[in-house]
């Protein structure tokens, strides 16, 4: 067996709305060979993961996955049950797996699960397979070390509780939330609504304050020059300094890095030079400058201040064991981090604990060893520093705070200059005012740890999540519209209608197409931006207010959604395009891909249906969002049932384009009012007009800006370009379009005929990519379509042999009833080009199907330059005027 490819995808995908982890293995030697033919393999396995006969499997019922097992399963099928199990034990959730056969490679097998942790999820496939393995071979697996092995990729990954905390509240505020990097980096919301925070940092934490808090110097000398209480200290660099200044202080004292977090290396109550020295030497371990500072008696509290107010407090309790007469301190350790709560860093409420020097100094200054055996109910501190990374534990006093200690915690945070800060203070009781008190602040805290406040050990938890999320956000849930558009055919142009009727709304809008990303109208971009990684450029940028997203079947495939949810999703039509590819063998498949972007939206989301398409208007079935369907026939049945019961609907009747609600109707524009309808001719943009109207509409734009944005709209290259262009070129009419399937090459014959021109000419092939009969169809739609045939084949062959597409063409196309004298084969793109231009005669129309536009366009541009004065003399028919229609 091996292991072709593994690879996660992280949006809603065809597999399942929730990410997925989608692995391809080769069989091999074990291509249908099934589990009823291996021996004692089902015995061995089931005895290493006994727990498999929970798994319900296709049974629907506990102990089916084993049946199927006992009956005779593929291989492929065990490794994803093997995977999930693993994953389970691990402590994921994992709902969802599915293994499948890829037709067109015999022997490989898909793989596909959900997945929690995306790190987690790719080792557990790693682990699941190397078991499977192992049973096959008649090896013995250490499952509890391959669980454990995935146990440590998670931790080492996962978020911290103070990120998850936030990221919780977001979603629950209907929030769209974008990991930014491996760490804490998120984004809350889309383009211009954006916000940004990191841990608890927000893009309104000053990058002054943070430097101030994490100078401990700085931050005690503002602080005491504020009239606030800080302990006395000194910054020290050697052995001597520090027992110097010990000496000075002549109290206890703390040593602790200069500038230390999270309690690392921090030593209390030191009362001898032995300890000082002692206790430097591990701070130093940290960083070079150390603090001596005086020991403030008290306990220990932190107080959480966020925009300006104090919003939870906490008292923190060093980490601890209490006795049970029989264990010594170390065994109690071992007990206390047994406990599923503690996790080795901040993944988790507690953290665990940990022997380290300053523990070690801790027990012999109170005469203990790990070897000690305390008291029943003795407690025993391991150190006097309370933080929870060390393994401290938390008690809520929120609402014991005395309004006095309150003022003074958020005052500190004034003068450092943070918006979000903890507090850390030392008091005798927090519910007495500091005066009453000896007391200080020990430390302001950016970016300060949530789980105390979230998931106290003692007392109510305070959703301080959310408070930060309403400080960072207070209004909104940071959206912007999107816009989705799908289908086989007429994206770009829809895409490109929807963004000028915004664009002409003065919005800046954010756009991606099959030639670039555009924002504000400027090509951000360059090249075929339709997969998700580019709906994500746009959804990150700060300036798009409404984003509209051509999404293509390729992107959805690799790597679903960029986006949780579309305002408004499109679907334009499904035509046979693609088949053969990522498992696609039918319309249905592809129909199955394009539905996506419709199943996933929220009830106040619309979803603009193909009302001529039956696979497309069958989707208004899988959707919860509010339907608006399009047609452009005279009485298009789904239509009428449709608005019988209320519902939306944009058609043609009479020549003009009417918007329907139930029997309210409302005249748009008639379809001459829009040129790139070609006065209604090109049925196909008429179409994506209509969606493009039921977009503007379900988006709140009037029936006039509608109209005004749509007869701006032309297919010149500057509205539209490698879209039906139009251009004369020594009397003949020249049009550029991407047509690359069937459909689409049928759709511009059909409009192009109309014009009633002598001879229709088209330059046509098929990427290498399609299947025989794709290539096919593409020659009987063009020999039925067309009057002349050249026949090119494009740069990339796609895994074909050169002149082995051209010459299947050229086969079907005579084999349809064209005459071969009619068909030309020029296989390079722009050679092709100008061989149909200078065999067409003034008068006839000459359409090119490119792969590239570039070299296709200079050579257009060269040949305006010169060719007009060069055919002046020959005339020119009424056909030449097209443009101007």
């Amino acid at each position: 067996m091996e292991i072709l490819k593994i690879q996660a995808i992280p949006g809603a995908n065809v597999y399942s709305y929730r990410p997925v982890i989608r692995a391809v293995v080769d069989l091999q030697e074990w291509t249908e060979r099934t589990s009823d033919t291996f021996g004692d393999f089902n015995t061995r396995l089931v005895q290493c993961l006994p727990s498999l006969y929970e798994h319900f499997c296709s049974r629907g019922k506990p102990g089916g996955f084993v049946e199927r097992l006992n009956e005779g399963t593929l291989v492929g099928h065990i490794i994803e049950h093997v995977t999930i199990e693993l994953l389970t034990r691990a402590g994921q959730n994992i709902p969802y797996g599915k293994t499948l056969c890829l037709p067109e490679h015999p022997g490989h097998y898909e793989i596909i699960f959900n997945y929690d942790s995306l790190e987690g999820g790719l080792e557990g496939f790693k682990q699941g397979y190397a078991l499977v393995q192992e049973v096959l071979a008649g090896q013995k697996p250490n499952v509890t070390n391959r669980i454990e092995r995935i146990r440590e990729v998670i931790q080492r990954f996962e978020l911290g509780a103070s990120t998850r905390a936030i990221i919780e509240a977001a979603e629950g505020r209907g929030i769209p939330v974008i990991r930014l990097n491996d760490s804490s980096l998120l984004q809350l919301g889309y383009g211009r609504n954006q916000k940004r925070v990191q841990a608890a940092m927000s893009d309104q934490t000053s990058c002054i304050g943070v430097d101030i808090a994490c100078d401990k110097g700085l931050t005690k000398k503002l602080l005491y020059e504020g009239g606030i209480p800080v302990p006395d200290g000194v910054v020290t660099r050697n052995e001597e300094e520090a027992v110097e200044v010990f000496r000075q202080l002549a109290r206890l004292v703390v040593v602790k890095p200069y500038n230390g977090n999270q309690g690392k290396g921090v030593t209390l109550k030191l009362r001898t030079e032995a300890e000082v020295r002692a206790a430097f030497r591990v701070a130093q371990t940290y960083e070079e400058q150390v603090v001596v500072e005086e020991y403030i008696e008290g306990k220990n509290y932190r107080l959480l201040v966020v925009d300006g107010k104090m919003a939870a407090a906490a008292e923190r309790i060093p980490a601890h064991v209490i006795g049970d007469g029989v264990s010594t301190v170390g065994e109690l350790v071992q007990l206390a981090n047994s406990d599923p709560q503690r996790g080795e860093d901040h993944e988790k409420a507690l953290t665990k604990i940990k022997i380290d020097p300053v523990v070690l100094m801790t027990l012999t200054q109170k005469k203990i060893a790990l070897e000690t055996v305390p008291a029943d109910g003795e407690v025993v501190y391991l150190r006097d520093s309370a933080n929870l990374s060390t393994g401290g534990i938390s008690v809520d006093v929120t609402e014991r705070v005395h309004p006095d200690n309150a003022a003074l915690a958020e005052y500190a945070a004034r003068i450092v200059g943070l918006d979000i800060a903890g507090v850390d203070m030392v008091l005798e009781d927090i519910e007495r005012p500091h005066q009453e008190q000896r007391g200080a602040i020990i430390e302001v805290n950016a970016a300060p740890g949530l789980r105390m406040h979230q998931y106290p050990t003692v007392g109510r938890p305070l959703d301080v999540g959310k408070i930060i999320v309403d400080h960072v956000m207070p209004k909104g849930n940071g959206r912007i519209p999107v816009i989705s558009v799908t289908g086989t055919n007429g994206k770009t142009t829809t895409t490109r209608m929807i963004g000028k009727m915004l664009t002409d709304r003065e919005l800046a809008v954010g756009m991606t197409t099959t030639d670039g990303i555009y924002v504000g109208g400027k090509l951000l971009l360059k090249g075929d931006t339709t997969g998700p990684e580019s709906a994500q450029i746009v959804l990150r940028h700060p300036d798009v207010q409404v984003a509209v997203l051509e999404t293509a079947r390729g992107g959805i495939l690799r790597a679903g959604l960029a986006y949780d949810y579309a305002d408004v999703a499109v679907v334009t039509n499904v035509a046979n395009d693609h088949l053969g590819q990522y498992g696609m063998e039918s319309l249905e498949d592809i129909a199955h891909v394009k539905s996506l972007i419709a199943e996933v939206v929220r009830p106040h989301s619309y979803v603009v249906l193909n009302a001529d398409d039956p696979l497309v208007a069958s989707f208004a079935r899988k959707t919860k969002g509010k339907v608006i369907f399009f047609s452009t026939e005279k009485d298009n049945l789904t239509i009428r049932k449709h608005l019988a019961v209320g519902g939306i609907a944009v058609f043609v009747r009479r020549g003009n384009i009417l918007l329907c609600q139930g029997d309210q109707s409302h005249k748009i524009c008639g379809v001459k009012d829009l040129p790139v309808t070609w006065n209604g001719k090109a049925l196909h943009n008429l179409q994506n007009a209509l969606a493009a109207i039921a977009v503007g509409w379900s988006l709140g734009l009037k029936a006039e800006g509608i109209r005004t944005s749509l007869s701006e709209f032309t297919s010149d290259p500057e509205c539209n370009r490698g879209r039906l262009n139009p251009y004369t070129i020594g009397g003949v009419q020249v049009f550029i379009d991407y047509g690359h399937n069937a459909a689409g090459i049928k759709a511009i014959a059909q409009t192009l005929r109309k014009f009633k021109a002598p001879a229709v000419v088209g330059c046509v092939t098929v990427p290498g990519d399609r299947p025989d009969e794709t290539i096919r169809e593409v020659a009987r739609v063009a020999a039925r379509g067309f009057h002349r045939l050249i026949i090119r084949e494009d740069g990339d062959l796609r895994g074909r042999r050169p002149g082995e597409i051209a010459g299947m063409i050229m086969e079907e196309a005579i084999a349809s009833g064209m005459d071969p004298r009619r068909i030309s084969v020029v296989l390079p793109e722009r050679e092709a080009f100008c061989h149909g231009l200078d065999t067409c005669k003034p008068g006839e129309i000459f359409v090119m199907f490119y792969e590239h536009l570039e070299p296709i366009e200079e050579e257009i541009a060269l040949r305006l330059e010169s060719g007009p004065l060069a055919k002046e003399e020959e005339g020119f028919l009424e056909v030449a005027n097209l443009g101007a229609i």
